[in-house]
């Protein structure tokens, strides 16, 4: 299989991953998802299936594929630098010290549900285990997911079940109508309080917990899927592949449906994220590296290719104008559109960004946030 070809499945599953991204985080633009119990704020019978679907398809089940590729990538960079002659390390962690930099900023004055600090951090890990062979990888990322079972999703499901079944997790601090209030009608300094309050928790957990149990085992089998080169793997073993995807699929689901069902229950919500959804992403990466060698199929798929090219500047672009169309130094709709309404606006979105992404590869080979991201990597 050609450089090409492996660069076209990979492009074009980074970008279908970006726009499983925007279609769960659309729910923390615009209404108060994470603040609030959420069958108190779905009124409509539509939004209220919308999120169930949701639920099933989408949340927690694109970040795996997108840390996944993170790790494909590192994977990637060090193989290069081994051809070059180049030393790994030296350039490695200036990339990564510009994504955590970045992701601060994204993180504090955009949006509060920023990846990239999670990505950097857990990426200065994943590099210490960039010689290790693919079995030892995939062994410890399977480790660490026991570990996370063990020490995180049965004890807090335990606890939530018996003392915080249903309810929100607010952690501002804020009356959710006062919180409800400042996201519409609130400047950009009262936007930056909240934002800074959020961040500052994510980027605690990420630091404590999450970049060990949840990041690092993505990006670990990323970089052993390239290591044993998945894409002409599945290329060779098609039929086997789909039933490995159908079964990873058909389980993350069956964890995912009680949370379908009773979407406000809190602990159901944690098996369904921390189980469920990488379940499901394996399956998604299977299946759609899988189409990808179907001639007609891989035209179609062929559109995500391009925003997937520039993820960094589409994953930032989007951040900027769904906070511009809720919060209130902008249009203010947060809270005020039906869930349909706001998943219309994501379409709309994504694909203006897919036209623009399709114009600019035309003219240019790398999207502007990721010039500037190689230029620091490479100094060149």
């Amino acid at each position: 299989m050609t450089p090409s070809k492996r660069l076209f499945e990979l492009d074009a599953l980074r970008g279908f991953s970006l726009f499983g991204i925007i279609l769960m985080n659309i729910l923390s633009f615009s209404m108060p998802y994470d603040q609030a119990f959420l069958p108190d704020i779905i009124h409509n019978s539509i939004d209220e299936w919308i999120l169930r679907f949701v639920t099933l398809l989408i949340i927690s089940s694109f970040y795996p594929i997108f840390t996944f590729l993170f790790g494909y990538g590192l994977a990637i960079m060090y193989e290069n630098s081994q051809i070059k002659g180049m030393n790994y390390y030296s350039f490695i962690y200036r990339r990564l010290v510009f994504l955590m930099f970045l992701g601060l900023i994204h993180g504090i004055f955009i949006f509060s549900g920023d990846i990239l600090f999670g990505y950097a951090f857990t990426g200065m890990l994943a590099v210490l285990f960039i010689k290790w062979q693919p079995r030892k990888l995939v062994t410890f990322a399977i480790i660490m997911f026991v570990l996370k079972l063990i020490l995180i999703v049965i004890p807090f499901s335990l606890l939530a079940w018996f003392t915080h079944r249903y309810g929100g997790n607010n952690f501002t601090g804020l009356p959710l109508d006062k919180l409800i209030r400042i996201n519409q009608e609130g400047d950009y300094a009262s936007f930056l309080n909240i934002n800074l309050i959020d961040e500052t928790y994510r980027i605690l957990d990420v630091v404590t917990t999450s970049a060990y149990f949840e990041f690092l085992p993505y990006v670990l089998l990323g970089i052993a899927a390239q290591k044993i080169d998945l894409i002409r793997f599945v290329q060779r073993n098609k039929q086997r592949a789909i039933k490995f995807s159908v079964l990873f699929m058909g389980f993350g689901y069956i964890v995912k449906l009680p949370h379908v069902i009773d979407y406000g229950n809190n602990a159901y919500s944690n098996v369904s994220s921390m189980v469920g959804g990488p379940l499901v992403a394996t399956g998604y990466i299977i299946l759609f590296i899988v189409l990808c060698q179907y001639r007609k199929i891989s035209r179609l798929l062929k559109i995500f290719k391009y925003p997937g090219r520039v993820s960094l500047s589409v994953y930032l672009g989007q951040s900027i104008i769904f906070t511009l169309i809720y919060m209130g130094f902008g249009l203010g709709l947060y809270y005020k559109l039906y869930l349909y309404q706001s998943y219309i606006l994501v379409i709309v979105v994504y694909a203006i960004q897919l036209i623009i992404s399709y114009i600019y590869l035309k003219r240019f080979n790398q999207g502007p946030i990721e010039w500037l991201w190689r230029k620091v990597t490479y100094l060149n």
